[in-house]
């Protein structure tokens, strides 16, 4: 019995892998705040996450509450120019294969 399972639980796993991968694309938009500081004698700018949703009402966003997601923020002198407290929102894109992409859409608005 057990070659048997094994026989049919193969090519289960193969026929629900693609699957997977193509669910595993985010399009979501990341809401926040900055927050400028002084970090080892420097000054620093950083933007504290505080919304995750869907881009659009097509987009793919779904994120556990245990899931972490890390990502690098791009350079963007608006938000070194923002005062502390402004509100940014950034659009976050990644495909199957583990390639992201973050594109700063509005500061203060």
């Amino acid at each position: 019995m057990k070659p048997l399972l094994k026989t049919l639980a193969i090519p289960a796993l193969v026929l629900l892998t693609p699957v997977a991968f193509a669910g595993s694309e985010k399009d979501c938009l990341l809401e926040g705040t900055v927050q400028h500081g002084e970090q080892a004698g420097q000054n620093t700018t950083s933007v504290k996450i505080h919304s995750i949703s869907q881009y659009d009402s097509d987009a793919r966003c779904k994120i556990r509450s245990n899931q972490k997601m890390e990502f690098k923020l791009p350079q963007d002198t608006r938000l070194q120019n923002a005062p502390s407290g402004s509100d940014v929102k950034y659009r976050y894109r990644s495909d199957g294969s583990g390639q992201s992409d973050t594109q700063l859409i509005s500061v203060g608005a």
